[in-house]
Order: structure tokens, then C-alpha cells, then sequence
């Protein structure tokens, strides 16, 4: 929070021009992830508690929702995408790698909602991820053996629920480590 974005540093670190990068900061902007102040710059946002309970509180809702949304069957390929998801965060044990932490979470996120076929859910549902992750991962750094901990127990309370295809059940796993996650991020703040 509070770091200055530059478009040319950006372009050239993805070896893009500028306009996709000046779209990207523009889309940033519309879900509230930066701040763009014309002439100056722009600047990643820094959530209040409030927002942050907020946005949590919208997550874990919408959770529960999977179950009932339009959502296609679980895939052997979903089961083995899950499973080598449980691999690498058990390996964060041994030695805590926040990259690779927010990697694995991020993989989990997108793994669970290729089952969700709603493009209205999709949209929001990942803009709430993206803002929940900011506060997440500043929290996980500073409780590292308990994201671990919570990671590896929600992949494999997740492969679960896919290897018997009850979408219920992933949707209310989800909503469980929601709240799990928010409870960590205020008694951290």
C-alpha cells in the first residue's frame, strides 16, 4: 500500500507498450486496487479494517453460493490439479516461500471457480479474491506456519469434496477458510 506505479517500469518488466499497461491500471482502478492521481502517478490503495471486514464478509457469502450456481462436474483433471497444489504447500513446511505461498492460493482460486460457469459470479467473485488477497498475504508472512497449516487443511478438505463432486461442500469449504482467513487478519491488525 502506498507504492508508486510506474507505467514505464511495468511495460518493460512484461516487455509490453504502455497502453496495455495504462488499461490494466485503469481496470486496477475500477475494483479499488489503486489510485490513479493524474499528473502524479499511481498508487496501490491501502484497505481500512472496515473494508477489509467488508470485503470478507461479501466473499464468504458468496461462497456459499457456489453450490447453487450453474457449475460443471469435477474432472479427474481438477482432482490432480488440487493434489499437486497439496504437494507444493506441504513443501512450504519445510521452508516458507510467500511467492510461492501466494501462488498456490492463487492456482487454488482459479481451480475452484473454473467449476463455476456464471460469468456475473465470476466477475465479482474474482475481483473480491483479488482484493481479500492484498490483506491475506500481508497476514501470512507474519503467521507462516498457520497459513500453511489452514492451506493444507482447506486443499484437502476441497479434494474431498471434488473427488465426490458435492458442490455444497466446496462452496461451504470456501466460505470456512473465508472466515478462518478474516479471523487471522484482524487479530493480526
Amino acid at each position: 500500500p502506498g507504492h508508486m506505479l510506474r507505467e514505464n517500469d511495468v511495460s518493460a518488466e512484461f516487455s509490453v507498450s504502455r497502453t496495455p499497461v495504462r488499461e490494466a491500471f485503469q481496470r486496477l482502478s475500477l475494483a479499488g486496487l489503486v489510485e490513479i492521481r493524474n499528473g502524479i502517478g499511481t498508487f496501490v490503495t491501502q484497505f481500512d479494517s472496515e473494508q477489509i471486514e467488508s470485503v470478507f464478509q461479501f466473499r464468504s457469502e458468496m461462497a456459499a453460493l457456489i453450490g447453487r450456481m450453474q457449475t460443471r462436474d469435477a474432472t479427474d483433471d481438477d482432482i490432480k490439479i488440487l493434489g499437486a497444489l497439496l504437494e507444493r504447500a506441504r513443501k512450504l513446511s519445510d521452508q516458507f516461500d510467500v511467492d510461492e505461498h501466494w501462488k498456490i492460493n492463487h492456482e487454488l482460486h482459479f481451480a475452484i471457480s473454473s467449476l463455476v460457469l456464471n460469468p456475473a459470479f465470476l466477475e465479482v467473485w474474482h475481483n473480491l479474491y483479488f482484493q481479500a488477497a492484498r490483506a491475506w498475504y500481508d497476514v501470512s508472512r507474519l503467521i507462516s506456519a498457520d497459513a500453511i497449516r489452514l492451506l493444507c487443511s482447506e486443499i484437502t478438505e476441497l479434494l474431498t469434496a471434488l473427488t465426490e463432486n458435492d458442490r455444497d461442500a466446496i462452496g461451504s469449504i470456501r466460505r470456512n477458510y473465508i472466515n478462518y482467513f478474516r479471523r487471522r487478519i484482524v487479530d493480526v491488525a
